[in-house]
């Protein structure tokens, strides 16, 4: 069985389905995980809308994001919250 990746997360599902139908336009098939619980509530509930890419065309997919401008540098980047998360972390692991 072919195994599915996130490659990008939206807290919209309209954003999500753009970019979703950016992705097979170039023929890279994709997959909505959380897609109904997020537009049943308001916000970004559990993370928001996740894109699910198979494996093999997972790099390609993040390619085509990059390219297309639905990815920055930044994304690539940790969050404030898990630099702190890895901080503290550090920390207990010395002791």
């Amino acid at each position: 069985m072919n195994e599915l990746i996130v490659v990008r997360s939206f807290s919209s599902s309209i954003d999500f389905e753009m970019v979703k139908s950016y992705l097979e336009s170039f023929g890279i098939e994709c997959f909505g995980r959380d897609e109904f619980v997020n537009r049943s509530y308001f916000g970004n509930v559990n993370g928001g809308v996740k894109l699910e890419v198979y494996k093999e065309q997972a790099e390609e997919a993040i390619k085509l994001l990059y390219e297309g401008g639905y990815l920055k540098a930044e994304d690539f980047e940790p969050s404030a919250e898990m630099k702190l998360t890895e901080k503290v972390l550090n920390f207990f692991k010395r002791k």
